[in-house]
């Protein structure tokens, strides 16, 4: 299986359904499971990162990366783990990527 990254480059497989931005800065819908595409610019290749949305505590994770807590935690998250609970409250808590 294929590690996600928080990076993407185009023809590489989406791993996580949701809204993404080029290096351009144009956004996408994208679903898991489509490739990613060109710049809607300029045709050539680029890449992809996803826009902020929010994971809740307990949820997978689905995209390996730097994540980020409602209170501004800072945490290296593999694909496989779980979104942890606030690490300095120890509360439920939302991550986005950072």
């Amino acid at each position: 299986m294929k590690t996600a990254t928080d990076l993407h480059h185009t023809n590489e497989e989406v791993m996580e359904t949701g809204q993404y931005v080029c290096a351009a800065g144009e956004k996408r819908e994208l679903s898991k499971g489509d490739a990613f595409p060109a710049c809607p610019q300029s045709g050539k290749d680029t890449t992809w990162r996803h826009t902020n949305h929010q994971h809740k505590t307990g949820e997978l994770v689905t995209e390996a990366g730097q994540y980020i807590d409602d209170g501004g935690e800072r945490m290296d998250l593999n694909v496989g783990n779980k979104f942890p609970t606030c690490p300095k409250t120890g509360n439920n808590t939302s991550w986005t990527h950072a």
